[in-house]
């Protein structure tokens, strides 16, 4: 059987994250408590697909991947599981000295580090430059490493309204807001499954700890059907190239750019 080839596909190796970014696209901002994957389960996730399809990159993010203490067995069993995508591991960096095993690892595996830029508050800029010193220093020190600065506080913008501390859609015409969505290229690999974005992927944790099941604003959400590893081919390929979904319609069909000034201030509201 051909392998389908998509873009990227982005896996979560932890739902928490020790930054609280307003509007972040993952809900990381409002401290979701689904596990993090252990290695045994990102491997049931990876077999179940990777004889069907091909992702051009794997990105393996969160929520905050320098949470899993299991970061090293991770990257090789990525990069084992999917030898001819293109590895990357994105992280704001602030816990990058506790890794020390990380550097050597990446060049084996040949995955590249992405740093990513979440504000320019100062109290935060602090602390990320002392990731960026350290990124530095193993630039200097590790052959064959491959670290990028990513600034992604420059495309941050609003992707659903904040209504008496509770994230509340858009009511948008789906086609425009896939037009402008920062997410159309970013499928989930999760629960053995796929899903179009990851807004969709972990809405069900956000509704569960926000307690949302009564918010009817929601139900589009609720109704999503990611896509099954036992699916047909055709279904496969209908799925990786839909574009607008009814779902879309409850994100932002305008780009409102958003200046979150400290990202390491909790602002989560009981």
């Amino acid at each position: 059987m051909a392998l389908i080839s998509i873009p990227s596909l982005e896996y979560h190796l932890a739902h928490s994250c020790n930054l609280s970014c307003e509007q972040c696209s993952h809900y990381s901002n409002f401290h979701l408590r689904g596990r993090m994957p252990s290695p045994s389960v990102a491997y049931r996730d990876y077999i179940a697909w990777n004889d069907r399809i091909h992702p051009g990159t794997l990105a393996l993010l969160g929520g905050e991947p320098l949470l899993n203490p299991n970061l090293i067995e991770h990257l090789l069993l990525a990069r084992n599981c999917w030898p001819k995508s293109k590895l990357m591991l994105v992280t704001n960096g602030l816990h990058l000295r506790r890794h020390p095993a990380l550097p050597d690892a990446l060049v084996e595996v040949d995955c590249r580090l992405e740093l990513s830029q979440h504000g320019t508050h100062e109290h935060y800029l602090k602390q990320f430059r002392e990731a960026e010193q350290v990124a530095s220093d193993w630039k200097r020190r590790f052959h064959g490493i491959n670290i990028k600065i990513r600034k992604s506080h420059r495309g941050w913008m609003r992707q659903y309204q904040i209504v008496n501390g509770k994230p509340m859609p858009f009511d948008s015409k789906p086609n425009d807001a896939f037009k402008v969505c920062m997410q159309k290229s970013c499928m989930q690999l999760y629960q053995q499954r796929l899903w179009k974005c990851p807004a969709l992927a972990y809405w069900p944790l956000l509704e569960f700890r926000l307690q949302l099941e009564s918010f009817g604003e929601w139900e589009l959400f609720r109704q999503y059907s990611p896509c099954a590893s036992d699916c047909s081919t055709d279904a496969l390929e209908g799925f990786v190239n839909s574009k607008a979904i009814p779902q879309c319609s409850l994100c932002p069909s305008k780009r409102e750019k958003l200046f979150h000034s400290d990202p390491t201030r909790d602002r989560l509201t009981k």
